[in-house]
């Protein structure tokens, strides 16, 4: 075997190994930021609870729940709908807006 083919083959091998380093890192990078991210949506599911500005959706879910009205259902979703629509965040409203 030749000096240039040892070459050629060690570094396709060295190319190859460090290939599979950085991607088992990835996976670890990736699980790290899943977790962070899922304490952020802990986060966000905490302090729209006490966040009084959402107060008239959690009453309207409410009744909702406890099925007072007959239109409860669409009484929510419109009130949604007129908090979307006027740029209002929802209680379901991330933190990120990921479309942008």
């Amino acid at each position: 075997m030749s000096i240039e083919t040892t070459v050629i083959i060690t570094g396709a091998v060295v190319w190859f190994a460090h290939g599979w380093y950085l991607n088992a890192r990835l996976v670890k990078v990736h699980a790290k930021l899943d977790r962070v991210l899922e304490q952020f949506d802990g986060l966000r599911a905490y302090l729209y609870e006490i966040d009084s500005q959402f107060d008239d959706e959690r009453e309207s879910r409410q009744v909702f729940e406890d099925e007072e009205s007959v239109f409860a259902g669409a009484n929510d979703m419109d009130l949604l709908r007129r908090k979307k629509s006027s740029g209002k965040r929802t209680l379901d409203t991330p933190f990120i807006d990921l479309a942008n």
